[in-house]
């Protein structure tokens, strides 16, 4: 296993870009929500992914985002970037920049727009094995690019040097299935996209989740993974059903949980509630009232529920 590999493991958020009004990305603000998620047991960031509105931040910024990240929590826990777009070679120029700003690995999806074949699939990600200076994930998140990878694409995957998966299929027997296919010996790391089932496929085999919610409540997910390696079941099904709580609340707050959850970090202080256009933010009023909505969720106000 890798030393890569070997940090993927627990909670790793995936954080929101934090912008100005102008649409900038303010550094000052990304290292605090990183801070803050590692600060309350997050073992990892993810920058600049679907989270953090990777198509919306203009090219410019996501040095600001990656950067300030790193600066902030890249000696105590590995930056993840979001890469991957249409054209092949911008996402090559994505990977060489992300390891110039220090970031540990990179978790890309395949190139979205056009079908692609499996072969495809296998043949994009070896090449960017062999231009990338860090290690390649698979981001395979087939409702946004409608490229499904297979499950038996997987192996073939890690046989070309790709280092693991985040699985933001929405389906945890596809998630089994991509475990299944790899084998009980593979050092392959398989990451769920989304905690509602972290629990059940922690003891399936899968190593970490990353996604939204934990970049807003980071301490529920990472509950769950401390008490599962301490073999405390009781305790992990209880951060369990409150991660779940937290999440069904957060989503019904918005069509867009980005919006969502920068909302409720402003109201903490730590951003600004901008989102990238075309995507509007939410009103000072649905600002306050979604905050209101899940404040006894957050650490910060957690001795307050008892």
């Amino acid at each position: 296993m890798t030393p890569f590999q070997q940090k993927l493991q627990g909670s790793i958020p995936a954080i929101v870009t934090a912008m100005k009004q102008d649409f900038t990305v303010d550094g000052e603000a990304m290292a605090k929500v990183a801070r803050r998620a590692v600060d309350h047991g997050s073992r990892g960031v993810v920058v600049v992914g679907t989270s953090g509105e990777f198509a919306g931040v203009d090219d410019d910024q996501r040095e600001v985002a990656i950067r300030s990240v790193v600066e902030e929590i890249g000696k105590d826990a590995p930056v993840i970037v979001g890469c991957g777009q249409p054209n092949v070679k911008r996402t090559h120029d994505q990977a060489r920049a992300a390891a110039d700003l220090g970031a540990d690995g990179i978790l890309v999806n395949p190139p979205f727009y056009f079908p692609m074949s499996q072969e495809e699939v296998v043949g994009f990600f070896e090449t960017l094995v062999k231009v990338s200076p860090i290690p390649v994930m698979l981001y395979n998140i087939p409702a946004m690019t409608k490229v499904a990878v297979e499950p038996a694409t997987v192996p073939r995957l890690a046989e070309v040097g790709v280092q693991g998966t985040k699985d933001s299929s929405g389906s945890p027997s596809n998630t089994l299935a991509f475990l299944s296919t790899l084998g009980p010996d593979s050092d392959f790391r398989v990451v769920v996209g989304g905690e509602a089932f972290l629990l059940h496929l922690l003891d399936a085999g899968v190593c970490a989740t990353t996604g939204l919610m934990p970049g807003i409540a980071p301490q529920f997910a990472a509950r769950v993974y401390d008490a599962w390696c301490a073999e405390d079941y009781p305790a992990a099904f209880a951060a369990q059903h409150k991660a779940n709580e937290f999440a069904g609340t957060l989503r019904g707050l918005s069509p867009f949980g980005q919006a969502a959850g920068k909302a409720v970090l402003s109201r903490l202080g730590l951003m600004e509630k901008w989102v990238a256009p075309p995507k509007t933010p939410m009103s000072d009023e649905d600002a306050d009232r979604a905050f209101e909505s899940v404040k006894s969720y957050l650490p910060e106000f957690e001795s307050e529920r008892g």
